[in-house]
């Protein structure tokens, strides 16, 4: 898949495999370029390898939702021509979508050490496996390498097929893939294909002169694209801060009595654990296609919503849904005793039944009632139904900005169509 048909944009998953088909090779090479052993941790938690490192086969790989929010988001800065969206814009968010793929995994390696969580996609998560030692550092390893996915995308590769400041070897040889596979540093180099793209199709008619100047500045290290990925490394910046400081809010808010914890709070955790990441996708990718400022402000905004909606889905499978859906055991969120919204809602609600699971609880997070009697007693008491309510308006709110945007019809159908997917799974 290399364009988008207006009159039959693919359905999520297909969105998602194309994502995962572009992504994964940046990705395999970020991870590639790490020492040896972190290679060995980062490539077992993306599911490419075994604990000892041999390569996996029919593992279902796990998606890329960021990834493919940030590459669909890039056709919001170039007009579609013949009804197709341009591939271009793909290209030039490629580093953005590796980027944001891999803050992502950062926070879920340091999530499943600090929750105690054993299971990450329906696999022995990595400190179970490892140990917590090397989670968290394969955890900063994967930061590291973020941020090196948008300084390194626009360099040459060297003689040997590797980037500045990617590792070519290392104690144990010559630097291959974490599933042992050919070196893999020069496995995308998708902003120079853009570029000859460009420079063979958008010159004609400007003289040799023009067209010089056109190829320099939309070349990988060009001005406008090094402006971009500038921009984009800033916003990756101020999210990992949003990220750690709701992750704080999150853990201050475990010590409190879930009675006492309001819907604008749980709200204000949510967009600083969860709409910060869909925020900086949505953005970075508008910015690296080269779309107006108005119209990243308004993807910014969509994902904000977006990620309220997210999580408020999550909090619902998570009481009701369990490993079947999520990879992770049934109730296991609110064992750890972070703030679900059904239970927020439903204690709020001030019907008996609300009264009933109130008292049901007075034992604390540590003396829960069974968890099929408190699913029960959520739903009795409209939980399930409010925290429903709340991510569908939630959705309809992004879906209202992502209108706004005015975005090309392919690249909005696209949005609209992962925006439904990573809220309900549908």
């Amino acid at each position: 898949m290399t364009t988008h048909d207006l009159s039959d944009v693919p359905a999520a998953p297909s969105l998602l495999a194309y994502a995962h088909e572009r992504t994964e090779p940046v990705l395999r090479e970020a991870v590639g370029a790490l020492q040896p052993e972190l290679r060995r941790v980062c490539g077992y938690h993306f599911g490419w390898t075994r604990p000892d490192g041999s390569p996996t086969y029919g593992v279902t790989p796990g998606p890329y939702p960021h990834a493919a929010l940030t590459l669909h988001a890039a056709g919001a800065g170039e007009p579609e021509r013949d009804g197709r969206a341009p591939e271009s814009s793909t290209a030039a968010a490629l580093p953005g979508a590796a980027a944001v793929e891999l803050v992502h995994n950062w926070a879920a390696l340091h999530d499943d050490v600090m929750d105690g969580e054993a299971l990450r996609r329906g696999r022995s998560a990595v400190w179970a496996v490892y140990g917590t030692g090397w989670a968290v550092l394969a955890g900063d390893a994967l930061l590291g390498a973020a941020t090196r996915c948008l300084l390194l995308s626009g360099e040459p590769a060297g003689a040997d097929g590797a980037r500045p400041g990617a590792e070519s070897a290392g104690p144990d040889g010559p630097r291959t893939g974490p599933d042992g596979a050919e070196p893999i540093a020069a496995t995308s180099n998708f902003t120079a294909t853009a570029t000859q793209d460009l420079t063979a199709t958008g010159t004609q008619g400007l003289g040799a002169a023009g067209a010089e100047g056109l190829a320099g500045a939309m070349a990988p290290g060009g001005a406008a694209a090094r402006k971009e990925r500038a921009a984009v490394l800033r916003l990756l910046t101020r999210t990992t801060s949003r990220l750690i400081s709701g992750r704080s809010a999150e853990l201050a808010l475990r010590r409190r009595a879930p009675e006492g914890i309001s819907v604008e709070e749980y709200a204000a955790v949510a967009a600083a654990r969860t709409s910060s990441l869909l925020e900086c996708a949505l953005a970075g990718g508008a910015l690296l296609g080269g779309a107006e400022e108005r119209v990243v402000e308004v993807l910014t905004r969509a994902g904000h919503h977006l990620g309220i909606a997210v999580q408020a889905a999550r909090d619902i499978e998570d009481l009701w849904s369990g490993t079947g859906l999520s990879g992770r055991p049934v109730m296991s969120g609110l064992r750890e005793g972070g703030p679900s919204l059904p239970l927020i809602t439903a204690l709020r609600a001030g019907n008996p039944a609300a009264r009933t699971l109130a008292r049901s609880l007075g034992g604390g997070p540590a003396c829960p009632p069974p968890p099929d009697e408190l699913a029960d007693l959520i739903e009795n008491a409209g939980g399930r139904a409010a925290a429903h309510e709340i991510s569908a308006w939630q959705l309809s709110e992004a879906y209202a900005e992502l209108d706004k945007a005015a975005l090309p019809p392919a690249s909005n159908a696209a949005l609209r169509a992962l925006f439904r997917h990573i809220v309900t799974r549908a």
